[in-house]
């Protein structure tokens, strides 16, 4: 499995150890106990495309007042999408620190709990 960073490292998910290539070629290869995946949904006013397989959970507008409601004042005043995004952090205690946000927060949350059970299988006792 291959999460792509467009700012960082990808990484890589292989039974039991996470793979972490870097652009000189180097590599990091960490234990998969060591990594700690968190996940929170958050919204996301999305003033783009909204992703087909996101959930709109309410609305904004281009010009806002800070109650909320669309400022009058402006005809341009259009509402915007708020999604409910997935928000998943990858962390070690080696200082990794990669943070993912997806469109859909059901299957990130699904998939946060699956590999959280998955990574407690390697668990040393």
């Amino acid at each position: 499995m291959r999460f792509q960073n467009v700012n960082g490292e990808h990484i890589l998910i292989f039974p039991g150890v996470a793979l972490m290539p870097r652009e000189d070629g180097a590599f990091a290869l960490i234990d998969l106990r060591e990594i700690d995946l968190a996940f929170t949904a958050v919204q996301f006013v999305e003033d783009e495309d909204v992703p087909g397989d996101s959930q709109v959970v309410g609305h904004s507008w281009a010009k806002v007042n800070k109650n909320g409601s669309p400022d009058l004042r402006f005809r341009e005043s259009y509402p915007i999408p708020l999604c409910l995004y997935g928000r998943k952090v990858f962390t070690t205690p080696g200082g990794v620190e990669e943070e993912y946000q997806l469109s859909n927060a059901a299957v990130a949350g699904e998939f946060a709990r699956a590999f959280n059970a998955y990574r407690s299988t390697w668990a040393v006792s």
